[in-house]
C-alpha cells in the first residue's frame, strides 16, 4: 500500500502541496535517475516517511521530468533535500547524506514526543472531547516549558478551560493561579470570571437547604446521597467525596452499603485520571485492606 505522505510534484500540484506546509513539515527531495546515489537516497527518505508516518509528507521531484519547477528552486547539486514549513524553507541539505545525518535534521524540527501529545491534546479540545484532552493538558502543562522554563500559559488557560467544563473548579483555580502576572490577559480574566460565576450558581438555595436538613439529621443516609449528588453535578467534588467517605470510616456499610456504593459512583463517573479520584480510591482501598 502506498504511503499517503508521499508525493509525486508536478507544476500542478506544487501550491496544493506547500499549503500543506501549513499544518505539517514538508520535505522536498530533488532528485533524478542519472543521479549515482539516488536508489541509496530515495530508499532512506521513503524508510523515514514511512517510519514518521505523518509527522512529515516527502514530495518528490523528478529534476528529469520537472526541469522548469527544478530550475526555480535554484539547484546547485543531487539531490537536494529542503524542509519547508509555513510556505518557507527552514533547513536543508545538498548531496547525499547518511541516514543519521537526515535523523539529526529531522529531529531539529519536528515537534518531540511532548508536542505531540499536546497537539492530540489540542485536536480533542477543540472536538469539546475534555475529559479525552485533560491527561494529555496535564501532562503538556507539566513537560513542556517557555523561554524561561516556566510551564507554557497557553497551556495553562486550555488546561483550566477543560477543567471548568468538567466542573473540576478547584484544581482549575490551582492551574490559574500558577499564571505569571504578565500572562494574566483577557483570557485568564475570562476563566476566572467563569469560576466565580459557576461557584455562585454551585452555593444555590436548593443546596443551602439540602444542607441544613442533613445538618439536623446527618445520619439521613437519602440526604447525604441526595446532598452528594447535587455537589458533583455543580462542580464541588471534593465536598461531595468527603461527605460519603467520612461515615465509611466509622462503618463500612453505612447505609447498607448504599454510601459506599454512591462513593464508588461518583469516582468512576470522575475517570481514572482525575488526581482527586486517585486519591479517594487510595483512602478508600485503605479502609478496605
Amino acid at each position: 500500500m502506498q504511503n499517503p505522505f508521499i508525493f509525486d510534484v508536478n507544476e500542478q500540484n506544487i501550491q496544493e502541496i506547500l499549503e500543506k506546509s501549513t499544518k505539517q513539515l514538508v520535505l522536498f527531495y530533488f532528485w533524478s535517475p542519472r543521479s549515482p546515489n539516488y536508489e541509496e537516497t530515495t530508499q532512506t527518505l521513503t524508510k523515514l516517511a514511512d517510519e514518521y508516518h505523518g509527522q512529515f509528507i516527502l514530495a518528490s521531484v523528478n529534476c528529469d521530468e520537472q526541469q522548469m519547477l527544478a530550475a526555480q528552486f535554484g539547484l546547485r547539486a543531487i539531490p537536494t533535500v529542503y524542509l519547508f514549513q509555513n510556505g518557507q524553507p527552514l533547513d536543508g541539505f545538498q548531496g547525499p547524506q547518511p541516514e543519521e545525518k537526515i535523523r539529526e535534521l529531522l529531529t531539529k524540527v519536528l515537534p518531540n514526543e511532548d508536542e505531540l501529545k499536546l497537539i492530540e491534546a489540542q485536536n480533542l479540545f477543540n472536538e469539546e472531547k475534555y475529559e479525552e484532552a485533560l491527561p494529555l493538558l496535564r501532562q503538556a502543562w507539566k513537560n513542556l516549558k517557555d523561554h524561561l522554563g516556566k510551564p507554557r500559559s497557553d497551556i495553562a488557560f486550555m488546561l483550566a478551560k477543560a477543567q471548568i467544563a468538567l466542573k473540576q473548579l478547584a484544581e482549575a483555580k490551582d492551574v490559574l493561579d500558577s499564571v505569571p502576572l504578565q500572562d494574566q490577559d483577557t483570557t485568564y480574566h475570562g476563566l476566572q470570571a467563569e469560576i466565580e460565576l459557576l461557584e455562585q450558581a454551585a452555593n444555590s438555595p436548593e443546596l443551602q437547604l439540602l444542607q441544613t436538613e442533613l445538618e439536623k439529621q446527618p445520619d439521613n443516609v437519602e440526604l447525604m446521597i441526595q446532598l452528594s449528588s447535587q455537589l458533583m453535578q455543580v462542580g464541588r467534588q471534593e465536598e461531595a467525596l468527603e461527605l460519603l467517605f467520612k461515615p465509611l470510616t466509622q462503618d463500612l456499610n453505612a447505609g447498607d452499603g448504599q454510601v459506599k456504593k454512591t462513593l464508588l459512583d461518583l469516582l468512576a463517573a470522575l475517570g481514572t485520571s482525575n488526581p482527586l479520584a486517585a486519591s479517594y480510591r487510595r483512602k478508600l482501598y485503605t479502609l478496605l485492606y
